[in-house]
């Protein structure tokens, strides 16, 4: 069935405009050396980075439609006990072809080895809106590793400030309480923080309207892109000697006084700076482990604590917009030119594929 060419819809982007198409598949050419799977899509989540691709800002990885929660339709025989598993999809593997992950059929070839790591098994009794958040919140738990290996000389207790009440900052605040840290999530405006606070998202009183006036000695940048504005209110936050921790985003060639922040966050390195009266030390988080996803699964299916709050409940709590695939290109060409508040989802009806 891998080689058999079927019909199905998928989201396309070019020129900032999102559009939903009908393609085929390729078939699986057995001469090429590559190992196969055709990917069915449950639940799709709409990632800050697949806006920044459809408005052409993104830089390295290209993956539109990556926070895939699907089956294993199909594979080429060497994978052939892949089949059937639910899975959510890692596009950090090196793999050699991807097609849209806006789609009722994902089609993925690469070595064997690669795609298998691909694929991380969702446990039994997850819910598919929670396994959602499986990759993003597997990059916010590597993020807050990264924070705990670089800070292992500041006080275990102390609180960490995270700047930027985007997805990608509550993720890690809810990763970080998840893991019995103190936290406090800044925004510059007050909308995403009263989003937060209505939706009792996080635990009462973790997300704050940024005002410059607290010091933290581990922070960590988690918004859209690390621009100098960002970048400096993180320095007023920081207590000297502290860590700052760059998950933003970032463009090539992009400094921090002396520092290639993009070599550093892409590589994951460490550079110590001095600036504004302070020395700290600077790190790069990029991308997630396997490992990071079965912390983030246990997160995601851990009980409440005894404030009734859970991570999961947490994720459930964002989610703002619920599409089918026939909605959702409209909704990614607006979202792209105006942003969204909150998490929207892609549920792709089954009957209807081929």
């Amino acid at each position: 069935m891998i080689g058999t060419q079927r019909t199905h819809r998928r989201i396309e982007h070019t020129h900032g405009t999102a559009i939903l198409t009908t393609a085929s598949t390729s078939g699986f050419d057995t001469q090429t050396g590559c190992s196969a799977v055709l990917l069915a899509p449950h639940t799709v989540g709409v990632c800050r980075s697949d806006l920044r691709e459809i408005r052409g800002e993104r830089f390295g990885r290209r993956d539109f439609g990556h926070e895939i929660v699907g089956t294993v339709l199909d594979t080429s025989s060497d994978l052939g006990h892949l089949r059937e598993q639910t899975i959510i999809f890692d596009p950090h593997p090196r793999l050699s072809t991807r097609s849209s992950g806006f789609a009722e059929l994902v089609e993925l070839t690469g070595d064997a080895t690669e795609l298998q790591a691909a694929l991380v098994p969702v446990p039994g009794g997850l819910d598919p809106e929670a396994a959602v958040f499986g990759e993003p919140l597997a990059c916010a738990v590597h993020c807050v590793h990264r924070l705990l290996r670089a800070s292992i000389d500041v006080e275990p207790d102390s609180p960490v400030a995270v700047v930027g009440a985007g997805m990608a900052g509550i993720l890690i605040s809810a990763a970080l309480v998840g893991r019995g840290y103190r936290g406090a999530l800044f925004n510059v405006g007050p909308e995403r923080i009263t989003f937060l606070n209505d939706r009792k998202a996080l635990p009462t009183a973790s997300a704050q309207i940024y005002n410059g006036h607290a010091t933290f000695s581990r922070v960590i940048l988690a918004t859209a892109f690390a621009s100098p504005r960002y970048l400096d209110a993180c320095v007023r936050l920081l207590a000297d000697r502290g860590v700052l921790v760059l998950f933003a985003g970032t463009e090539p060639g992009a400094h921090f006084g002396d520092v290639d922040i993009d070599e550093l966050r892409r590589h994951e390195l460490t550079h110590q700076l001095s600036t504004a009266g302070k020395d700290f030390t600077v790190v790069g988080t990029y991308g997630a482990t396997r490992a990071d996803f079965t912390d983030a699964l246990a997160l995601l299916t851990a009980a409440p604590n005894a404030a009734g709050w859970s991570p999961a409940l947490c994720v459930q709590r964002l989610i703002t917009h619920r599409l089918t695939l026939t909605d959702a290109a409209s909704f990614l060409t607006a979202s792209a030119a105006n942003g969204v508040l909150g998490k929207a989802i892609v549920e792709i009806d089954t009957r209807s594929r081929s």
